[in-house]
């Protein structure tokens, strides 16, 4: 088995199998800005986003504020975007979150690529390291949205 797949099926998720709406959600954005050959920022990924967390307010209707991000925002979004690249790396062997990106930087987080360092996919944090390797995923995100098939 892929080492990396067995490193994803081990993770215990916090938010990111709590809400199956939320994630198909979200989900579906990513896939329909990858289908168009494109990036989303994380705020115009979770705009008006409805979660529902069992160990947030009991359940209540949570949302998360695009102009003011809290640390439970970040950890929720975090946790969604491990989730859903979860899957679409056993599916089809690339990280969906990559087309995710930080508005100012258009690229994804520094956590993400940490993430990535840590699950062994990239070798080093080092700038030449890091764009190869998302530039890779964004292609094959593209190819997996616009085509349905692995690039």
């Amino acid at each position: 088995m892929d080492p990396i797949i067995s490193q994803l099926n081990g993770i215990e998720w916090q938010y990111g199998d709590k809400d199956p709406n939320a994630i198909s959600e979200l989900t579906g954005r990513i896939a329909a800005t990858g289908k168009r050959f494109g990036l989303i920022s994380y705020s115009d990924l979770v705009r008006d986003v409805e979660f529902h967390f069992p160990n947030i307010r009991d359940g209540a209707l949570y949302r998360i504020d695009t102009y003011d991000w809290s640390g439970l925002d970040r950890r929720i979004i975090g946790d969604c975007l491990g989730y859903i690249s979860m899957k679409s790396y056993i599916e089809a062997q690339f990280m969906a979150s990559a087309l995710v990106v930080a508005r100012q930087e258009s690229k994804p987080s520094d956590i993400f690529f940490e993430w990535m360092e840590t699950l062994g996919v990239i070798p080093n944090m080092t700038e030449n390291a890091v764009l190869k390797f998302w530039t890779e995923q964004v292609r094959r995100a593209h190819t997996w949205y616009k085509y349905g098939k692995k690039a």
